[in-house]
């Protein structure tokens, strides 16, 4: 039996694995109510986070989303009618067309997720350097984790 108290290696480990599916959830529900508010699909939200990176082509999106070519297309279309996004051609190769976020995603990130950052960084900033690097380890490490999780369910 798992001993339950933070004393314990145990006990500590128990505890974090709680936190974190705690904290997928209250990111998704956050998410969820960010895609409310802006009118916005877990798609469309997708391609913004995804966006956030820099301009991308449509297949990049495709692979980033799991859509196929077509839907990433009325994707780009729906987002582009609403100025979430806005197609340009490629400065090094003018044949190829990148999306790049608009005026709208500024706008949702300044209103939704900047005050979210800034709340995350003044809660950081009562860390010191070492306690943010095994965080930020420990994070690094989870990530590749679920990626590796991810990649294994849709293994045939």
């Amino acid at each position: 039996m798992i001993e339950s108290n933070e004393s314990s290696k145990a006990g500590l480990i128990e505890r974090l694995g709680g936190l974190i599916m705690r904290w997928q959830d209250a990111t998704q529900r956050y998410d969820e109510t960010v895609g409310e508010i802006f009118r916005l699909g877990p798609a469309e939200r997708l391609c913004l986070s995804f966006l956030a990176g820099g301009p991308q082509p449509a297949s990049a999106i495709a692979r980033a989303t799991r859509l196929t070519p077509a839907a990433v297309t009325a994707l780009v279309d729906r987002l582009e009618a609403r100025n979430y996004v806005r197609r340009r051609r490629d400065p090094l190769d003018r044949r190829k067309v990148l999306v790049e976020a608009g005026p709208a995603t500024e706008a949702l990130i300044q209103k939704a997720y900047l005050p979210l950052a800034q709340a995350g960084a003044a809660a950081f900033d009562q860390r010191s350097t070492e306690e943010l690097r095994i965080v930020a380890d420990v994070l690094e490490q989870i990530i590749a984790i679920q990626d590796g999780m991810t990649e294994q369910l849709l293994a045939p």
